[in-house]
């Protein structure tokens, strides 16, 4: 059979108060499936890419029509964004009536990735021309789903999967309560992938590669749509990673990784084991790499063996520069961050932290408290408005509380950073005018510091603990 599988061009979302870049990072979740697929034999597949090469829709929907396959495996969102993914179908609809126009109409159409999980019905009344809705955590579905039309069974018994009876009604199976787990899916098929194509943006012009070692987050934060892969952590051995990151290196030159788990340091031997393996096989030479973790509990030691292994920053959800609202989303305490930080810059590892405007608790007044305190970190503010995603705790409390209906994307959308918030459209507008005033001063503080020779921020997290203690100490507000 031939199989086409499409990642989009994604565009940068921007509606309201709703926003959400998109990356040049590597699609793993896809180029996963193609790699079993080779295993599988039996298949023709057509790989395209077309987010990191910059094809409109037209372009992507042509090249289907030349390759005349059986299967289109249409892919919604990038692996890297799952858990926070674009709020709007507008260009997966584009692709569909381009394909409409185009006349591609493959045998099978298969949707995946976060859209058709959260509203799988919707999705297959709005594009008539997609057959299922593939839910959850790409790959085991797709194992599945492709199995049986492979063996001409259909999906009317495959898990997970949502799809059309004769009749147009759709219909959605139980998800699968053991899928596949991750140590067991093949590696990504590196060389269907334009690899030369993918960059970070911090460092444009560094051989880049994204990677992860797990999948899963057992954590109760209640912003992010994390049911593609659910509660419990399934883990890569640590020789798969090592190995992985080894071909990356030798065969495509990479220079630089981002490991985009969502929790990269949970299981903390995991973590050491292949920082250890990174030294052993001498990997960690000429390799800077990144992760996203909490901190919660974390040992110097282990920081140390990270940043000896070439980590050279973590990112980590602080949020919030307000105590109160830190309390509330159940994240690092201020204290411990700014503790963190202070050691990570002393062994030159940045701890970076990650920001979110607008949470339910937000008021005008923890919002400038956030601008604030991030200002004297020497951290320009970015002001990511929250978007109350469908499925995540927020959500559900925010439709008992009578503030959204449960209707779909569009007020998602028209709520971000307005649910369970007392910010109204002006406050938020007035933050924001004040978060680009204060990000002007920042950059021209850090270009003095730098004709001196110094780096602007680079104690700062030091100072702002002894001005938190001298300020409890006299009973005043810590910030």
């Amino acid at each position: 059979m031939k199989i086409s599988i499409v990642n989009p061009h994604i565009p940068v979302f921007q509606r309201d108060y709703a926003f959400r870049k998109t990356r040049r990072w590597q699609p793993l979740s896809t180029a996963i499936v193609a790699a079993w697929l080779e295993q599988q034999g039996g298949w023709e597949i057509q790989f395209l890419d077309a987010h990191v090469l910059d094809w409109p829709a037209a372009e992507a929907v042509r090249r289907v029509r030349d390759f005349a396959p059986d299967v289109l495996f249409y892919s919604s969102e990038r692996t890297d964004a799952w858990e926070l993914p674009i709020p709007d179908v507008g260009y997966i609809e584009e692709f569909f009536l381009e394909a409409r126009r185009q006349s591609v109409r493959p045998r099978f159409v298969l949707l995946e990735g976060p859209h058709g999980s959260i509203f799988p019905e919707d999705m297959l009344r709005r594009l008539p021309e997609v057959d299922a809705c593939l839910r959850g955590e790409t790959e085991p579905v797709a194992f599945a789903a492709l199995s049986a039309l492979a063996a001409g069974r259909g999906l009317a018994q495959v898990p997970s999967v949502s799809w059309r009876e004769p009749g147009g009604r759709p219909c959605s199976n139980p998800d699968d309560p053991d899928p596949i787990k991750y140590r067991d899916f093949p590696s990504p098929a590196w060389h269907l992938l334009p690899m030369d194509r993918y960059r970070d943006a911090q460092a444009p012009d560094v051989p880049f590669a994204m990677l992860e070692t797990s999948r899963g987050c057992p954590m109760p934060c209640g912003y992010c749509y994390k049911q593609m892969f659910r509660d419990r952590q399934s883990k890569r051995a640590p020789e798969q990673v090592l190995d992985e990151i080894q071909e990356v290196v030798a065969r495509y030159g990479v220079r630089r990784i981002m490991f985009q788990d969502q929790y990269f340091t949970l299981d903390r031997a995991h973590t050491a084991a292949i920082c250890e393996g990174l030294i052993a096989r001498a990997l960690h030479r000429g390799l800077e790499w990144r992760c996203q973790t909490r901190l919660n509990g974390m040992k110097q030691d282990l920081l140390r063996l990270m940043r000896e292994a070439g980590c050279v920053e973590i990112h980590t959800g602080l949020e919030t520069g307000s105590d109160a609202l830190q309390r509330h989303i159940s994240k690092l305490a201020i204290e411990d961050f700014l503790e963190y930080r202070d050691f990570g810059q002393s062994i030159g590892l940045r701890i970076s932290p990650n920001m979110i405007l607008g949470l339910p608790g937000e008021t005008y007044a923890t919002a400038m408290q956030s601008l604030r305190f991030f200002h004297r970190l020497g951290v320009a503010m970015v002001p990511n408005v929250n978007i109350t995603y469908p499925m995540t705790r927020y959500y559900g409390e925010a439709v008992a509380r009578g503030e959204l209906e449960g209707s779909g994307w569009e007020e998602v959308v028209a709520g971000a950073g307005l649910v369970g918030t007392t910010l109204d459209r002006p406050a938020i507008d007035r933050i924001r005018s004040r978060a680009r005033l204060l990000n002007g001063a920042l950059r021209w503080k850090k270009r003095l510091w730098r004709l001196f020779g110094a780096e602007y921020g680079r104690a700062a997290a030091r100072k702002l603990l002894r001005a938190r203690e001298a300020a409890l100490a006299r009973g005043a507000s810590v910030l």
